[in-house]
This record gives structure tokens, sequence and C-alpha cells, in this order.
């Protein structure tokens, strides 16, 4: 499959696909530096999800969070 000037081709890692989206949720939240953890779970195609915590910072405790018990505990609440 070729590339040319309108169509662009991108192919990504887990990290990659996780950088991006940290980093888009944290401009779209008026983070300009930050930190943050994300995970990805489930199954694609049947119920992919992202847990994400994006934070000051200086916000170290981000760490220390369990992603997957935030998972089971809240409901969706993307903008998308």
């Amino acid at each position: 499959m070729s590339q040319n000037e309108k169509r662009k081709l991108f192919k990504y890692n887990e990290d990659g696909i996780l950088e991006i989206l940290s980093e888009n949720l944290a401009v779209e939240n008026g983070f300009n530096t930050f930190q943050s953890k994300t995970l990805l779970l489930g199954i694609p195609g049947k119920d992919l999800r992202l847990i994400a915590v994006v934070g000051e910072l200086e916000d170290d405790d981000i760490m220390n969070l369990d992603l997957e018990d935030i998972d089971k505990q809240m409901d969706y609440n993307g903008s998308h």
C-alpha cells in the first residue's frame, strides 16, 4: 500500500497508542505539562476501552492508582 500527498499510513504499537491518547486528553483538558497513567482493557471489536488518568505534573500519586479497579467503578464518560 502506498502513501501520497493525500493519504498517510500509520501503524502504532500499544505504547504509541497510549501516548497519543494521553497527550490528546491532556491538551483537551488544559494541561501543558502533565503526568498520566493509561491502560487499554478488553477485546478489540468487542469491549476495548481506555482507562486514563491525567493530572498536574507534580501529582505523583497518579502512578499509585489501580486502573483496573477504576475501570470496575466508573461508567463511560469520554467526549466521543
